[in-house]
C-alpha cells in the first residue's frame, strides 16, 4: 500500500508550486520534484531528510476532505492511515497534521470505538522520533481525543507530558492546549499560572517569525481566558489581547521579499473570510460592553492600524509595502529586503500600546 500512495503522490509533481508564506508555512510546502521530503512545517532544503516526489500535506488533507464526501469515512480514514504510515516511515512532521485529521475521522466513524482509537494513536506516538520535538504536539492530539470524553482525564494527562518533558520552548504548544483546557474547566487560576509561564519562555533573541507565531498563539489563548473573568474588566482584556492576536497575524506575514502574502491575507479579513468580527466571542464582548453603535468604527480603526500602520511600525517602508513584481529595485534595496527576516522582533510593546489606546477610545 505504501508503494501505492507513494505512485499516487505523482501525480502533485507538475502541481505550481504555491505561493511561500513566510514564518507561515506549516502546511504550504513545495510541490518540485527537486525538494526534498514535504514536511508540515516547511523547514529549508538545507534541514530537510530525504528526497522523494514532492506534494503539499495542505493539499493532501484537500483530497482527503473529497474521498469523505464522495466514497465516505472508511475511505478517508483508509487514505489516512496509508499517509501516516508514509510519513511514519520516513520521520516526517506532517505526521502531526495527518494525524489530527485522521483521528477526527475515526472519532466520527462508527466503526471505531475509543479504545481503538486511542491505542492506534498511542503506537504511533511511540513510534514518533525523540529526536524532533516538533512530534511532541501529537500528544496534543491524544489529550483532545481524551477530552472528547473526559476533560479531567486530558487536563491531568498534558500535566504529565509537562512533568515528562519539562517546560521548555519544545512544549510550548502542549502549554497552551493546557491552559485552554483548564479554562474551560473553569480553572482560571491554575490556566493563569500555564501562561503566566509559558511567556516567560519567550524572548526576543527568538527567531523573529517563531516568536512572533508563539506570541499569537499566546495572545489568543489569553484572550479566551479574559472571557471567563466577570463585569467589563475581563471583556476589555479579551478585545485587548484579540486585537493584539490579530495585529499579530498580519505581522507574521510581514516580509518584503513576499509582501504579496500580507496584501493577500488584509483582502482576506476585508471579505470576513478570515477573522474575528463575526464570531461569538467577539460579538458577545461587544454587547457586554454596549458598544453595539461602535463597532464599525472600532473595527475600522484596528484594521487601519494593523493594514496601514502596522507595517511601518515594524520596519516596512512605503516603497516594500507598495512593491509590484517589475519594479526597480537597487542591489541596497534588495539587500535590505533580504536582511529583513534576520531583524528581532522588539515592536511588540509598542503594537500593545497602540491597541490599548484605539480601545481606550470607546470604553468610557
Amino acid at each position: 500500500m505504501i508503494n501505492f500512495l507513494k505512485n499516487w503522490l505523482q501525480q502533485f509533481k507538475k502541481i505550481k508550486p504555491s505561493k511561500p508564506d513566510v514564518a507561515i508555512t506549516d502546511n504550504k510546502l513545495p510541490f518540485n520534484t527537486e525538494e526534498e521530503l514535504f514536511s508540515s512545517r516547511g523547514e529549508s532544503p538545507a534541514s530537510k531528510r530525504k528526497k522523494v516526489p514532492g506534494a503539499d500535506v495542505h493539499k493532501l488533507m484537500i483530497e482527503a476532505t473529497r474521498i469523505r464526501k464522495t466514497k465516505g469515512y472508511s475511505a478517508a480514514i483508509d487514505f489516512l492511515k496509508d499517509l501516516a504510515e508514509y510519513y511514519q516511515e520516513e520521520k516526517n512532521t506532517a505526521l502531526v497534521v495527518c494525524m489530527n485529521k485522521l483521528i477526527s475521522y475515526m472519532k466520527k466513524d462508527t466503526n471505531y470505538e475509543i479504545k481503538e482509537i486511542k491505542k492506534y494513536l498511542e503506537k504511533n506516538i511511540a513510534k514518533s522520533p525523540k529526536s524532533d520535538p516538533y512530534f511532541l504536539n501529537l500528544h496534543i492530539t491524544m489529550a483532545q481525543l481524551i477530552k472528547s470524553y473526559n476533560i479531567e482525564k486530558s487536563i491531568n494527562y498534558l500535566f504529565e507530558c509537562l512533568e515528562k518533558y519539562k517546560i521548555n520552548l519544545d512544549t510550548f504548544n502542549i502549554q497552551i492546549c493546557l491552559a485552554n483546557f483548564l479554562g474551560e474547566a473553569k480553572k482560571t487560576a491554575k490556566s493563569k499560572s500555564v501562561l503566566k509561564q509559558a511567556k516567560g519562555l519567550l524572548s526576543e533573541k527568538m527567531d523573529r517569525y517563531e516568536l512572533i507565531k508563539l506570541e499569537r498563539k499566546w495572545y489568543r489563548s489569553s484572550a479566551k481566558l479574559n472571557l471567563m473573568n466577570p463585569g467589563e474588566f475581563g471583556m476589555i482584556k479579551f478585545l485587548n489581547h484579540r486585537f493584539i492576536e490579530f495585529s499579530l497575524d498580519m505581522a507574521r506575514v510581514l516580509d518584503p521579499m513576499h509582501i504579496e502574502v500580507f496584501h493577500e491575507r488584509k483582502d482576506l479579513y476585508y471579505r470576513n473570510e478570515r477573522g474575528f468580527v463575526n464570531s461569538e466571542d467577539f460579538q458577545s464582548a461587544i454587547n457586554d460592553l454596549g458598544l453595539q453603535h461602535e463597532q464599525e468604527s472600532m473595527i475600522k480603526n484596528i484594521y487601519g492600524f494593523c493594514f496601514e500602520e502596522l507595517p511601518g511600525i515594524l520596519g516596512i517602508s512605503e516603497r516594500q509595502l507598495h512593491y509590484q513584481p517589475g519594479d526597480l529595485e537597487s542591489i541596497e534595496e534588495l539587500r535590505e529586503k533580504k536582511i529583513y527576516q534576520r531583524e528581532p522582533f522588539r515592536e511588540l510593546p509598542e503594537i500593545e500600546k497602540r491597541i490599548d489606546k484605539i480601545i481606550k477610545k470607546y470604553i468610557k
